[in-house]
């Protein structure tokens, strides 16, 4: 039973998908989002409220 219950879990993680690969495209986002988070270029809670109140949240 355990064993069972163990494989549906790791099918309900995606255990047996293959790993995602970013295009070039995102990695250089994610590098440059981490560049700016090295820097402390933080949103400032202003535009944090205004991004929400554009998507109505």
């Amino acid at each position: 039973m355990q064993d069972e219950i163990a494989r549906l879990v790791l099918a309900y993680a995606g255990a047996d998908r293959p790993v995602y690969t970013p295009s070039p495209e995102e990695e250089a986002e994610l590098d440059e989002a981490e560049a700016a988070e090295a820097s402390g270029d933080f949103a400032t809670d202003a535009e944090i409220r205004a991004i929400w109140a554009k998507h109505g949240l």
